[in-house]
């Protein structure tokens, strides 16, 4: 599904371009990035490693147009990265080659203008996995997720030339398809020189004239039914079991900033396959008496979604109000954490991903579709990969 979403923003990139009219409301940017990083050990033996060697190309687009969301990002950045990275053990770990849709903005506006932030979400292919060597518990499976958060600081502008240095992060994961999962993490810095189709020039700031007509927010329900697959078991055993589905239904209300920011409560519903197999096999008193809803998680959840175009960077983070049967997949697979680490992971769910919208959400629609891919982790631990499908509508 991440893949799909890949395409799609492919395909928003090369509509926005040909659509792009004469007055230049857009411009088109070009950037080589060389980064020099270490990744960042997190389990016992893992293998020592050489410096981390990555090289992205990014293209991009850069929104002049003054609606909302450009106002307040002061003109955001969206576009998709192509990368290659050697993580300094190619017997273990091998390479990564990746595609990343990305956005990115200016959140402290035009007196910080020469920091900016930048987010990305999409796939990588590793050349090297835990069937090529069980050492490499970091990578079960040569198709993951890879996410990237990254600070950045202008040097210097010189024609159309933008040379830049920044600082970050990236994760690779498969999201718990399969054992083992124990993620890929490395910091980085970097250094890049941005090509832009127009010469740089410094502008006045803008100004956003609003009427009481168009007002600062609105509100909105938001419904969406998702299916999740994971491998049951730990992070990183056993190795080679049986995947089972996950069906979630979540129901939500929020508000809507500025046209561009989406902030949500609700409740979801969640029914774990594993769980139910688990409860018949073992016939536990504790639970046999109604395997279903013993399956079953009910848990209460804040998220917020940054809407740019068609897509959305959704992120959520709930408090589980009903999950029983996560105590007994806990004693055999928590590892022999501490009882706190127990208790956040059985209370504290998250979730991370990108959404793909109908209908471009700078026209503000009404009624909007939407498909997305995420990952969904116990306090950080992932717990399972999923796509969904969902339906939100505005009151204008």
């Amino acid at each position: 599904m991440i893949f799909l979403l890949v395409f799609l923003s492919i395909y928003s990139y090369c509509v926005n371009a040909q659509v792009q009219p004469q007055e230049s409301k857009y411009f088109f940017f070009i950037e080589p990035e060389l980064m020099l990083g270490k990744t960042v050990s997190n389990y016992n033996d893992f293998p020592k490693t050489d410096a981390v060697q990555s090289v992205f190309l990014s293209v991009g687009i850069k929104d002049t147009r003054n609606l909302h969301s450009s106002q307040y990002y002061n003109h955001p950045t969206t576009g998709l990265s192509f990368s290659y990275s050697n993580f300094g053990n190619d017997s273990i770990l091998g390479k990564a080659y990746g595609i990343m849709p990305f956005i990115q903005f200016h959140p402290w506006g035009h007196l910080q203008k020469a920091w900016s932030l930048k987010f990305g979400m999409g796939g990588s292919y590793f050349t090297k996995s835990y069937e090529d060597s069980e050492q490499n518990l970091a990578i079960g499976s040569k198709l993951t997720w890879s996410f990237q958060a990254f600070l950045y600081r202008e040097l210097f502008a010189l024609n159309r030339l933008n040379f830049r240095i920044g600082a970050g992060y990236l994760h690779s994961s498969n999201g718990h398809t399969k054992l083992p999962n124990m993620g890929l993490n490395s910091a980085h810095v970097s250094l890049s020189c941005q090509w832009n189709s127009r010469i740089l020039i410094s502008k006045k700031k803008d100004v956003y004239l609003g009427t009481d007509a168009d007002p600062d927010r609105k509100y909105f329900i938001n419904v969406r039914t998702g299916l999740g697959i994971h491998e049951y078991g730990g992070k990183s055993k056993p190795v080679g079991g049986e995947k089972g589905n996950v069906y979630s239904t979540a129901l939500s209300g929020g508000i809507l900033f500025k046209q561009h920011l989406k902030v949500r409560a609700g409740f979801t519903y969640r029914f774990y396959e594993h769980y139910y197999d688990q409860i018949e096999e073992s016939a536990n008193e504790d639970y046999i008496d109604s395997p279903s809803w013993n399956a079953s998680n009910i848990y209460f959840h804040l998220g917020s979604e940054f809407l740019i175009g068609h897509f959305g960077l959704d992120i959520e983070g709930g408090l589980n109000l009903f999950k029983p049967f996560y105590s007994e997949y806990y004693k055999t697979y928590g590892g022999g954490a501490s009882e706190v680490k127990y208790k956040l992971k059985k209370y504290f769910s998250s979730r991370m991903g990108l959404n793909f919208y109908f209908i471009n959400t700078n026209k503000l629609p009404k009624n909007n579709f939407f498909i997305g891919a995420n990952i969904n982790a116990n306090f950080g631990q992932a717990d399972f990969s999923e796509v969904n499908f969902g339906y939100t509508y505005t009151f204008l």
